[in-house]
């Protein structure tokens, strides 16, 4: 059985709800699962061990950590600031470790806005009046104490439409039967599991060439970029960003290390690899330009804008009648780094192209990038390529050669096409 990348889950809701229980109980239950350790500025107590209990440290470095983006979420309490690395968390992710936060509503919202893969699941009580009940026979706060509790209760309330689950923890019994099946059943969606060997044999010789990528560095760039009008408005391309995080996770799969640039994509990024979140094509070169050179392959499956306004409106722009809008070319990433990367990193293009003539435009486009090869897309076929969970197209290589990808899902399809490339960098580097 293919094993499962870690899932971040967050158990939120009011205090008296029951979400502890269950935290521990997953923990329990799963020995992959493990609560996240966290970062915090009070001193350390009794038994307990830095960096197995609590991460301990000054409140001058936490603050400095908060600005610099360190934390998938924090927290003052009772004077003390306490948080969960996200660095931390994403490596025990990455190692397959499902990482479990029991925190409050607010944290949850915090860690989601931050790590958008995260699962969150808010828990409830049947009603009020059992919350009210468990509030008092805690016997730890008095009643103006749970009075204000039961008014944060009825706020963090109004936000469980931004989570994923909702348990109502009536009967414990019922509700550790479901938040299993939660877990389980995220570990269990293909993005969390290297692509199943069960769906290669079928066409052994296809996927020939994988073992080529383990333990190399590669980019895989993906989704549209757009270039703001205003601060409601862009130019952008369609593209839901599916097919380079197909990619991403094809050379993920193979055992590469994988560094992914997306722009604002429908789709959440994959886990198992480290993702840098961009908007415009200038972004993506400046991401791109410092990172190329310490890479072994560089995949260009965005879907870069090729224009821009030429100015930029603050706020938003009345709707009055009509309006000219000028335009501008964004910069042309590859053409650019060609010119200013002293060693450039061998890339795999995409051309989307229209016409019967769309072999010949990709075969230009990858010899005026530099390309050792390109995936040619048609985009005059429905069912294909943007916006699609499908694909189908061609991918050609500099020394001529070439592979037609069968029309398949858009993960398939990158499995093939990583495969492809490795095979063909194979003969290349025999060839060198």
């Amino acid at each position: 059985m293919n094993k499962s990348y870690g899932i971040l889950v967050v158990l939120a809701g009011p205090s008296g709800a029951g979400k502890t229980t269950l935290a521990h109980h997953l923990v329990d239950t799963f020995h992959s699962a493990m609560f996240s350790v966290s970062t915090t500025t009070r001193s350390l107590r009794g038994s307990e061990v830095d960096g197995a209990d609590y991460f301990f440290g000054s409140r001058e470095e936490f603050e400095k950590r908060i600005e610099g983006g360190y934390f998938l979420e924090w927290a003052e309490v009772h004077g003390h600031l306490y948080g969960t690395s996200a660095e931390w968390a994403s490596g025990q992710l990455a190692a397959g470790r499902s990482v479990i936060l029991d925190i409050d509503v607010q944290g949850a919202l915090q860690v989601k806005a931050v790590f958008p893969e995260s699962v969150l699941i808010f828990i409830l009580p049947a009603s009020p009046e059992v919350l009210g009940d468990r509030l008092i026979n805690r016997s730890t706060d008095d009643s103006a104490i749970i009075l204000e509790r039961m008014k944060a209760a009825a706020w963090e309330t109004g936000w469980i439409g931004a989570f994923d689950y909702f348990i109502r923890n009536d009967r414990l019994e019922d509700s550790v039967k479901q938040v299993e099946t939660i877990l389980q059943a995220e570990r269990n969606r293909l993005v969390n599991m290297p692509f199943p060997n069960e769906a290669m044999i079928f066409e052994p010789d296809s996927f020939i060439g994988r073992d080529y990528w383990k333990n190399r560095r590669i980019i895989v760039t993906s989704g549209p970029t757009r270039e703001p009008l205003d601060e409601v408005r862009f130019i952008s391309n369609r593209s839901s960003g599916l097919m380079g995080s197909s990619m991403a996770e094809a050379f993920r799969d193979a055992g590469s290390d994988v560094l992914f640039v997306t722009g604002p994509a429908c789709n959440n990024s994959p886990p198992g690899v480290n993702t840098v979140h961009i908007k415009t094509a200038s972004d993506m070169l400046a991401v791109l330009s410092r990172e190329v050179e310490k890479a072994d392959l560089l995949v260009m499956a965005a879907a870069v804008s090729d224009f821009k306004p030429t100015s930029y409106i603050h706020g938003k722009m009345e709707r009055s009648g009509g309006c000219d809008l000028h335009m501008e070319a964004t910069p042309d990433i590859l053409a650019t780094l060609g010119k200013t990367v002293e060693n450039m990193c061998p890339v795999l293009a995409f051309a989307l192209e229209f016409g019967e003539d769309g072999e010949e435009k990709a075969l230009k486009k990858m010899r005026r990038k530099g390309a050792c090869a390109v995936f040619l897309n048609r985009g005059d076929v429905s069912g294909i390529g943007m916006e699609a969970t499908g694909n189908e197209g061609m991918i050609i290589f500099e020394d001529g050669s070439s592979l037609t990808i069968h029309r398949c899902s858009k993960r398939y399809a990158a499995e093939l096409v990583v495969a492809a490339m490795g095979r063909y960098m194979k003969k290349r580097t025999v060839g060198e």
